[in-house]
């Protein structure tokens, strides 16, 4: 799914969003019940999966990944082993025709490889009038990000990596879907200096995976001269989310 790994190990401290907003917010789309099958695809550390299980507590639940160290991490961190953790690629989904009431994916479809693939997997997994959820952003959105103020490379980078509305449109008729639906959010939020350096510096978000490391300096530069003349003021960032909904 991706050719570039995430350190599973430091993967939580670059996760801020609102997960039970997320969940709660696809739930709401997807009409899920106590009786419904979900898959989070490319689920990282199991952050959704979990917060799912929270949300329904006796429905069945998978956790699929690429990353073995991530699986590891979110077994870890499910205390009553209700979730069922798999080592998987969106492209050769290990499942059933027909197994799930919903497919969850966050973040995830600028890594896939073969997105025409991992459309008509999901399109096959999905049980009929069932929906594939993407948690991602718009080239619009992008475009309003105060990341990309501060390390401006960060732009042209994510335009490429981030497949535009018509590209999901392109990959989801492609695969079968009947209708493919778009609604945006924006979400109040602040991240301090501090927070920004760290994730530049650690690459906790992929973003960063692809600029030089002059270009890091140089926005680090300027969140170290923000931070002297803005003692303890954190900087507004935020989140820009669109849902992307595909109809089986």
């Amino acid at each position: 799914m991706m050719s570039q790994k995430y350190d599973a190990s430091e993967y939580d401290k670059g996760r801020r969003e609102d997960f039970t907003f997320w969940i709660k917010e696809s739930s709401r789309i997807a009409g899920l019940n106590q009786n419904s099958k979900i898959l989070d695809l490319g689920c990282g550390t199991g952050n959704y999966a979990l917060e799912f299980r929270r949300n329904w507590s006796s429905n069945s639940i998978c956790g699929l990944d690429p990353d073995s160290q991530m699986i590891s991490q979110a077994r870890a961190k499910d205390a009553d082993k209700s979730i069922n953790w798999c080592l998987g690629v969106g492209e050769n989904l290990p499942f059933h025709s027909q197994s799930f009431d919903c497919v969850f994916a966050s973040q995830v479809w600028h890594h896939i490889k073969d997105r025409w693939r991992a459309a008509a997997e999901c399109f096959r997994v999905l049980k009929k009038e069932s929906p594939l959820i993407i948690r991602t952003l718009s080239h619009e959105q992008w475009k309003q990000k105060t990341v990309t103020q501060l390390f401006p490379e960060v732009l042209q980078v994510e335009l490429t990596r981030y497949p535009s509305d018509e590209d999901f449109e392109d990959y989801f008729y492609k695969a079968g879907f009947s209708n493919v639906e778009f609604r945006r959010y924006e979400i109040e939020m602040y991240t301090s200096p501090d927070e920004y350096i760290e994730a530049a510096q650690k690459k906790l978000w992929s973003m960063f995976w692809h600029l030089s490391e002059e270009a890091i300096e140089r926005g680090v530069r300027k969140l170290l001269e923000y931070k002297r003349m803005n003692p303890d003021k954190p900087i507004r960032n935020d989140e820009l989310i669109t849902l992307v909904i595909a109809w089986k």
